[in-house]
């Protein structure tokens, strides 16, 4: 047992750290979840490794009672998370990736929801203490978020975020952004018009002055 004041990583690095494909991968990853470093990817990966090393365990130990027991538990664990369906085995937990934990994490949730129009604004608001669990204020974005837990994500009790007027609400954002683009049409058509008229003025100027060079 480790030094509790020097507490292990919960993550391992990878093998090789100069592979392409895996580089290319890790940074898909990290904007389409706006993750803050690779760090979490690994701490994800971490996760699916140990689920994975558990259910082969579990599996080649198929016949034993403990195993059926802990077998029962691990299933029901992963579907409670929203992982795994109900009827779920242990070789579907096999074909987990690290998506599969990334999914369910609370920044993610935060933006399929709708609270937040980005998903690095997710992780904005939930820092920033806007995000609430049950309640709850949640500060961190890479917890894991049940089920149940998922219908219950709302902007928290004193956030300034629950006036459907704030403008940093998702649907307040678009109609802003639409009313911000009438009014540059308009001056555009104005600017139009008012060149227009400077024109005719020069022309009709132009004119008259050539009528008295005539005379």
């Amino acid at each position: 047992m480790g030094h509790p004041k020097f507490p292990s990583k919960h993550y391992d690095t990878p093998s090789h750290p100069w592979q392409k494909v895996r580089i290319e991968e890790e940074s898909g990853l990290i904007h389409q979840y706006g993750l803050k470093n690779k760090r979490e990817i690994w701490r994800a990966n971490t996760k699916v490794r140990e689920m994975r090393r558990q259910a082969r365990k579990l599996t080649a130990n198929s016949g034993d009672e403990q195993a059926q027991k802990e077998k029962i538990l691990l299933l029901a664990k992963l579907n409670r998370l929203g992982m795994l369906e109900q009827n779920s085995g242990l070789e579907d937990v096999l074909t987990m990736t690290s998506e599969s934990v990334l999914d369910r994490r609370l920044q993610t949730q935060v933006y399929l929801q709708g609270l937040s129009s980005t998903v690095k604004q997710a992780r904005q608001l939930i820092v920033h203490g806007h995000i609430s669990i049950d309640g709850a204020v949640a500060r961190i974005p890479g917890i894991l978020v049940t089920k149940l837990q998922e219908k219950n994500i709302t902007y928290s009790p004193t956030s300034a975020l629950n006036s459907d007027l704030h403008p940093v609400r998702p649907g307040i954002q678009e109609k802003t952004d639409d009313e911000m683009e009438e009014p540059i049409e308009e001056k555009v058509d104005e600017k139009e018009a008012e060149n227009a008229k400077t024109e005719d003025r020069a022309e009709s100027k132009q004119v008259e002055e050539t009528k008295v060079e005539k005379k």
